[in-house]
């Protein structure tokens, strides 16, 4: 019997050895080199061009001109880099705020060297989270990466980045988790929290890209670095993306529909599942969803994480219907839920009235004539003189290019934002004023009669 064994395992090393011969690689494919392969197709570069306006002279800057501004500028483009990864075959895409802030033009790369225009289809520079899309080319599907959990996280696991840093594309690099739950500090109010930190050398051209576990999973989305420091790295857990998703792709803000039902994703023992958490009276979800059903399929594909649900909500049209599967006490049961189209909202009536400023969209001809330093967003042409423009230092020719998370560039889009706002209610936007980007909290009036207590400034 002994001897028996001994021949046995005699042959095994021998197809081992004879393997190894074979395909010299075998032994060396670690579970890095396997969590590397499975996530890569799914990681994308970003390039992005802003153009900013800049003093130029004949002998360069001059100290006098902080007293004496030049009144020569010119227009010069700026490029940056940065990383992202695809949630859903369709083209979305996540990545930091910062890597598209302001950005004119966006171009992604996939891991084929194809290269896609890409559009921001929501912004939040709160937690610096931002979903973009691309156009796939017809049928070729896209590799995605699912979301993992950051919940189950341990300090000294090892852990893999994949970038974009320096424009070195799909630089794999691997550490392990330091720290969980750290917080940073930024200028003007703004902090990050519960974030993961690691030594996985991060450098410019990383943000926006995946942070993957042994297992190839998305733990976190890569964030920040120290820059007075070495290999002190910081992402943002995948749990806090999987939150947020709902809110960056706002179904019914984005198709103007209402569908009344708010469907959220956990963790179980069994994995993911997504659930509805609650469903709005007088919606067409209601009698048909209750609060607790588990949503299991959409339209025919089955649904497990939250990117799957939301993207394939945007692929439904006000006046169609989504047809769900649900379990509910045990059963299975199908739902079909009309989706009602919403009456577009008054975008320019809205910003006046809460606010106390007009706005007029930006043409590239409007841009041109002025001389502003962008060429999309929101011209303020007028000003309430006792309104909350005002009172928050807004001037003429001001260029409103952010409403709460999302990017504006027309007053219908702004109407769906400001549609609902409360009176009272404090608002963050993003403002461009010559070359300068700032951020500001503005309070909307408390009533309609204080809208027409102040003359009105100005116009252009």
């Amino acid at each position: 019997m002994r001897m028996s064994c001994l021949w046995m395992l005699a042959a095994s090393c021998a197809v081992v050895a004879a393997q190894d011969v074979a395909d010299p690689k075998v032994s060396r494919v670690t579970p890095v080199v396997r969590a590397t392969r499975r996530a890569r197709p799914a990681v994308v570069n970003i390039s992005t061009e802003k153009i900013i306006s800049t003093r130029w002279g004949m002998f360069g800057r001059d100290i006098f001109e902080d007293i004496f501004p030049s009144p020569f500028r010119r227009r010069v483009p700026v490029h940056s880099l940065g990383s992202g990864f695809i949630v859903h075959p369709a083209g979305y895409i996540v990545t930091n705020a910062h890597v598209v802030r302001r950005a004119q033009t966006i171009h992604v790369k996939l891991a084929d060297k194809s290269q896609h225009p890409a559009r921001i289809i929501s912004s939040d520079e709160a937690h610096d989270l931002a979903v973009l899309k691309i156009d796939p080319p017809k049928g070729k599907a896209l590799s995605y990466l699912p979301l993992g959990r950051s919940d189950d996280l341990m300090v000294g696991e090892t852990v893999i980045a994949i970038g974009n840093p320096l424009g070195y594309s799909h630089t794999v690099s691997c550490g392990i988790i330091s720290a969980l739950d750290r917080k940073l500090e930024f200028r003007e109010n703004v902090s990050y929290g519960g974030l993961i930190q690691t030594d996985t050398p991060i450098n410019p051209g990383s943000s926006g890209g995946p942070l993957l576990n042994i297992r190839g999973e998305l733990i976190g989305i890569n964030t920040a670095i120290r820059a007075d420091a070495q290999n002190i790295g910081f992402a943002i857990p995948v749990d806090f993306l999987m939150n947020e998703f709902p809110a960056l792709l706002d179904f019914e803000r984005i198709q103007r529909a209402v569908f009344g039902a708010k469907v959220l994703q956990r963790h179980a023992a069994s994995g993911d599942e997504l659930y509805v958490a609650e469903v709005r009276p007088g919606t067409p979800a209601a009698g048909k969803l209750r609060a607790g059903d588990r949503v299991i399929s959409l339209n025919g594909r089955r649904v497990r994480q939250i990117p799957e649900f939301t993207c394939g909500m945007l692929s439904v049209k006000s006046g169609s219907a989504a047809r769900l599967e649900v379990v509910r006490g045990g059963k299975t049961v199908a739902v079909r839920v009309a989706v009602r189209a919403k009456p577009r909202p008054d975008g320019k009536r809205l910003a006046g009235a809460l606010f106390g400023m007009t706005l007029r969209k930006i043409t590239p001809a409007l841009a041109r004539e002025l001389r502003l330093p962008v060429t999309q967003g929101l011209l303020v042409v007028g000003i309430d003189e006792a309104g909350p423009a005002h009172r928050i230092g807004l001037r003429l020719k001001d260029v409103i290019f952010q409403v709460g998370k999302y990017y504006v560039g027309d007053l219908e889009s702004l109407g769906m934002l400001l549609e609902g706002f409360p009176a009272g209610g404090v608002l963050r936007i993003g403002v461009a004023r010559g070359s300068v980007a700032v951020w500001a909290q503005i309070r909307a009036r408390r009533s309609s009669s204080q809208a027409t207590t102040g003359a009105s400034r100005g116009s252009i």
